[in-house]
């Protein structure tokens, strides 16, 4: 879910999760009147919500550590400033969905736009930061505030370029603090859609090197359809930069479909069985290309055979029985395979991921939290992208300061039940008003994925009413955690409690 414009007062949230296979209160309210806006039973479990985060503005919250997950609810220039003393040079992956200045109806501010007659440090751009006796905040850089409020070839109308000049002043100081968190083999991931995404490109360049750039990625959203003009947009853009290319490796996915995965002695094993061929080159159709064991001498010569035999001692290869049994002795022959460990076999990520649009929504329906959030991203898709980076690295900080809807969160949970990683995540949303028509939405269970019947509401169960975007999220979370039945607990805190020590 892209994020809404992150300034404004934090609030307190230090409470435990719900134990794994346990749910909040608000889980199991009944479902919302659609037409009274929530009824009196889901307005009361938001008001549960809400007293436990009230409850928790009582509590002294212990320090933070890389060890936490956290949901940070506040200003994110704040929240990433206070997190430079525990965090800097530790997180892995940096995934954000920032604004798209679109000026859309979303349940978030999104639009960027000025007046002529204004500046672009207003109250619709990134507040100009405070000079410290020393100059700018060396953290945030140079802003870009003198670019002129009108264009002087439309007869002073307000410059289109205006627009973006406020955007890249609300982004260019985030992205800074991004870095000077991020190790040096760390990956950032902006995700953007094309009104934005040269500008962001460039910003991106400026502030991490061009030379660290990683590329663009292609995010398939849709497959068609729509009223637009003049070309039907389904596609948004994903910039991907190294803070350093030097460290960093490939992104990585694991090899799909016709890799063949078996599990061998308790091991899920990539199982390779066209490694040894008798030639390279044509092949005749019917006859068979593999080289079996029995011919490797005859074939290839005694020295390929003792080769063969070294890797097979080692148990990088092995033999599986191949074709029709001989009607003479009625032995089969053995054809050689490669075995890979399951977590060592990846192929590099493809530049266009193909993960619907759509499948955001099913995500949230499937934790009862559906018909809030238009937009929300899959989880399918920002999974792929912290695994494209931690494949490797299975307890790697991960953070997402527009968290929106909390699908990061979701993601690494999932990536962790995939492999059984340990990976981290830091989630800072700001606590945005969700447009009232909206608050009382219903979601309902899909009935799919592997949640037990106590971690995910039934069809006729609903989410509360949500008042912030933060809210919403950080319920999304506790949920995902009871979901995937994850161990420990997450935290939930506001961004002045970071810079008080807590």
């Amino acid at each position: 879910m892209a994020g809404a414009d992150q300034r404004g007062t934090a609030q307190v949230r230090d409470v435990p999760l719900s134990r794994p296979g346990q749910v909040s209160s608000a889980v199991e309210a009944p479902a919302a009147s659609p037409i009274s806006g929530g009824s009196s039973t889901s307005r009361t479990a938001a008001g549960q919500v809400a007293r436990t985060v009230a409850e928790a503005r009582h509590s002294a919250p212990s320090p933070v550590t890389t060890g936490d997950d956290l949901v940070i609810e506040g200003d994110n220039l704040d929240a990433l400033r206070a997190l430079l003393p525990t965090h800097r040079g530790t997180v892995r992956v940096v995934y954000i969905d920032p604004p798209y200045n679109t000026g859309n109806a979303h349940t978030y501010r999104d639009s960027f736009r000025t007046s002529a007659s204004s500046s672009a440090s207003s109250s619709d751009a990134c507040p100009t930061e405070p000079a410290s006796a020393g100059g700018p905040d060396p953290c945030c850089g140079p802003t870009h505030a003198s670019a002129p409020s009108a264009d002087p070839a439309s007869g002073g109308a307000r410059s289109p370029y205006r627009d973006h000049a406020a955007w890249l002043d609300f982004m260019r100081p985030r992205l800074e603090l991004a870095r000077a968190l991020m190790r040096e083999d760390g990956v950032l991931f902006l995700h953007i859609d094309d009104r934005e995404q040269a500008f962001a490109q460039i910003l991106g360049h400026e502030v991490f090197g061009e030379e660290n750039s990683l590329g663009t990625l292609i995010h398939q959203r849709a497959k068609g359809g729509g009223q637009a003009k003049f070309v039907i947009r389904g596609h948004d853009y994903i910039h991907a930069w190294a803070r350093s290319l030097d460290a960093a490796g490939p992104l990585v996915t694991e090899k799909k479909p016709p890799a063949r995965y078996e599990v061998i002695d308790g091991r899920r094993m990539l199982v390779e069985d066209d490694v040894l061929r008798v030639s390279f080159g044509t092949y005749v159709r019917g006859r068979e290309r593999r080289l079996m064991y029995e011919d490797i001498e005859a074939v290839r010569g005694p020295a390929k055979l003792a080769e063969i035999d070294r890797r097979l001692a080692s148990g990088e290869l092995a033999l599986r029985p191949w074709g029709e049994p001989d009607p003479d002795t009625g032995e089969r022959r053995h054809a050689v395979v490669r075995l890979t460990p399951a977590e060592q076999a990846t192929s590099k990520l493809y530049s266009i991921l193909r993960v619907m649009g759509s499948q955001g929504r099913s995500d949230l329906e499937e934790l009862g939290l559906g018909g809030i959030f238009g937009y929300p991203k899959p989880v399918e898709l920002v999974r792929t992208l912290v695994e494209a980076v931690t494949w490797h690295d299975p307890s790697a900080v991960v953070l997402d300061f527009f968290a929106g809807s909390g699908t990061t969160a979701q993601a690494v949970m999932e990536a962790n039940a995939r492999d059984g990683g340990a990976r981290r995540f830091v989630l800072v949303q700001r606590a945005e008003p969700i447009a009232s028509r909206l608050r009382a939405g219903r979601g309902t269970d899909t009935g799919r994925g592997t949640a037990s019947a106590a971690a995910v509401p039934s069809a006729s169960e609903a989410a509360p009413a949500f008042a912030t975007i933060s809210e919403f999220c950080a319920e999304r979370v506790r949920r995902a955690a009871a979901r995937w039945e994850c161990s420990g607990s997450v935290r939930y805190l506001r961004a002045e409690d970071l810079s008080s020590g807590g």
